[in-house]
């Protein structure tokens, strides 16, 4: 305005106050600093940064950034947001997960009630990063979480939080399709159990009620102690259930490998697919163990099982730990077993499977040595043809004459085709002696 003005240009452009855009000046603190020609010193000065003015329009500098506090505190509402959030299919409804109680007597709530993952941190006192995957449905997710009044164990699709006096399965429900998401009839049929985990709940209830025959000697475990001992043979049990019948289909599949039945590849394949579903019992195997001697290893964990004590009042020691030990330790070594067991049937198939390869490769080989032979056969019998064509041909060849001719002529071209005959068999030989392919038969041999 005032440049304008010194200029002699006319203007009709008016200024505004700050009032009449509804704003109010800020504060500025300016800190002192050190620079060239200047020193430090104390203090600071209380400055306002006015808007600018432009065009009749009030413009304000833009509003400063978040406080690092601020970010921290949204940073945190957005993690427990998102861990409160569905992981899969299971808490796509509201975000909440079915889950079956057991009381101090085993017997389970045949009520299943609801659940969200802050409810079930608060109810037992756990953290949001433990309970990041209980509703996971993976088959590497394998855990035994000890807090101070609470047991989180997790082995696959099974999770149970376990206190002194009672216990919580996470029932991980099956995955439904799109479809039926928006059906609102079936909601109650998806938080119901299915009639194979019935068996479960039967077994987890049966060794929760008491000491049984084999056991009326042994001293009774406390609660806790049965309920995760309940959980590691539910484990070990489906596990031990699938090897034998992936053993029991893979001996099946080794068994009708033939070489002369034509389906060769058919059966070796699913040798194979056998070999994998084995290999993939073993690594499960694999996690069990390795999970539990993780917390054999850790005596803190250990002597921190034993919750019943604790709540009322008599925490064991780091030491004192030898009936959780024993417990651990054997179905420690239930799962070593079926590592191995599942290993060795895995090397057995995979040496059938070698087997059977190698014949398959020799019977390919000799295949293929003897179209190699009938092209060379045909070779030498193509060199004598061609000498008898030559005298096919209707031209002079002084021979007409000859008392004798034919049989010259029919002689060589027997003569020429047994020498490109042998020596294309030489040539043959040299290479299978060369390359140890020539081998014994192995036709209509069964593994």
């Amino acid at each position: 305005m005032r440049i304008w003005t010194k200029l002699g240009i006319p203007s009709s452009i008016r200024t505004r106050t700050v009032e009449c855009c509804g704003l109010s000046p800020r504060l500025l603190w300016v800190f002192p600093q050190k620079s060239l020609f200047s020193t430090w010193t104390l203090g600071c000065r209380h400055l306002t940064r006015p808007p600018v003015q432009y065009a009749g329009r009030c413009l304000t500098y833009p509003a400063r950034r978040a406080s690092s506090t601020q970010r921290i505190s949204s940073d945190t509402d957005l993690v427990d947001g998102a861990l409160d959030a569905s992981d899969s299919s299971l808490n796509a409804k509201n975000g909440k997960i079915t889950c079956i109680y057991f009381d101090k007597s085993g017997r389970f709530n045949a009520e299943h009630r609801q659940l969200t993952k802050a409810e079930i941190g608060e109810q037992f006192e756990l953290r949001h990063r433990d309970l990041r995957d209980i509703d996971l449905k993976s088959e590497a997710v394998t855990r035994i979480l000890v807090r101070p009044t609470t047991i989180l164990l997790q082995f696959f699709q099974l999770c149970m939080i376990i206190q002194a006096d009672e216990a919580l399965l996470i029932y991980n429900q099956p995955q439904t399709s799109s479809d039926s998401d928006n059906d609102d009839s079936n909601g109650a049929d998806d938080s119901s159990p299915r009639k194979d985990d019935s068996e479960f709940y039967h077994e987890f209830e049966k060794r929760m009620s008491g000491p049984t025959i084999e056991t009326a000697d042994v001293p009774e475990l406390p609660y806790e102690l049965r309920a995760v001992e309940a959980a590691l043979v539910a484990v070990l049990s489906v596990l031990r259930r699938d090897l034998i019948d992936a053993r029991h289909k893979a001996e099946e599949s080794a068994a009708s490998l033939r070489l002369d039945s034509g389906l060769a590849a058919v059966g070796l394949n699913l040798v194979f697919d056998r070999t994998r579903r084995l290999s993939k019992i073993e690594q499960k195997a694999r996690l069990v163990r390795d999970t539990i001697r993780e917390v054999l290893d850790t005596d803190e964990d250990l002597a921190g099982m034993y919750l019943s004590d604790r709540v009322a009042g008599r925490p064991h020691a780091i030491a004192d730990h030898q009936e959780a030990e024993y417990m651990l330790e054997a179905y420690h070594k239930a799962a070593d077993t079926l590592v191995e067991s599942a290993q060795a049937a895995v090397d057995v198939l995979r040496r059938k499977e070698n087997t059977f390869r190698s014949s398959l490769a020799v019977q390919r080989n000799q295949i293929m040595f003897l179209e190699a032979r009938i092209a060379i056969h045909t070779l030498g019998l193509a060199a004598g043809t061609m000498a008898a064509g030559l005298f096919g041909m209707n031209l002079l060849n002084y021979l007409e004459d000859a008392p004798h001719g034919f049989f010259y002529v029919t002689g060589a071209c027997v003569v020429l085709s047994a020498l490109f005959s042998m020596h294309g068999m030489r040539s043959l030989r040299r290479i299978q002696t060369l390359k140890g392919i020539q081998r014994s038969r192995a036709g209509g041999r069964r593994f």
